[in-house]
């Protein structure tokens, strides 16, 4: 059982504030960033792009730095708003038309079916909207509660290659 569970990604990478992230989560982000990175390379490109150029240690970082973000924000929406957030996340992804033209544009754009775009892109968008708001009602702002949030959180990395200081991940190669 345990094998199966470390072939499918089901193992962390991250630990946030005590709750894991899965390799499978990150390796969706990572493919998803890459596959769009490498889009908007191909639309806009100029001749000095290739120099500025991101490494796939860069996309991997940022990945990283957005699954840590996600878990922030889904946990203090969760605090704000308890059992009412689910209901409040379908409120809002349910008023994004769903047709062909959406299903054909996430895949082009992001290798993703439409599952994997919702729980990856959707939710975490539609959580940090929700969080804005209510942030917003007791006269805070997302911008500065964020750098708070993560200088405080308690991040364990599971990779030799990066890892979490002050706030933000750093490269240790």
């Amino acid at each position: 059982f345990a094998v199966y569970l470390v072939s499918r990604g089901y193992y962390p990478v991250l630990l946030v504030d005590g709750k894991f992230v899965s390799a499978r989560m990150f390796w969706e982000g990572y493919q998803a960033a890459s596959l769009y990175y490498e889009n908007v390379r191909r639309v806009y490109s100029t001749p000095t792009a290739s120099s500025e150029a991101l490494t796939p240690a860069d996309i991997q970082l940022s990945v990283l730095d957005q699954l840590v973000e996600n878990a922030l924000i889904h946990r203090a929406a969760s605090e704000e708003l308890g059992n009412d957030l689910g209901g409040l996340v379908e409120s809002r992804i349910e008023k994004i038309k769903v047709d062909e033209n959406l299903q054909d544009a996430v895949r082009e754009l992001y290798g993703m079916d439409l599952a994997g775009f919702r729980e990856s892109i959707l939710v975490p968008q539609a959580e940090r909207e929700i969080l804005a708001g209510r942030l917003f009602l007791k006269g805070k702002k997302l911008e500065e509660w964020l750098p708070e949030a993560r200088k405080s959180a308690r991040v364990q990395t599971f990779s030799g290659r990066f890892r979490w200081a002050d706030g933000k991940f750093e490269r240790l190669e």
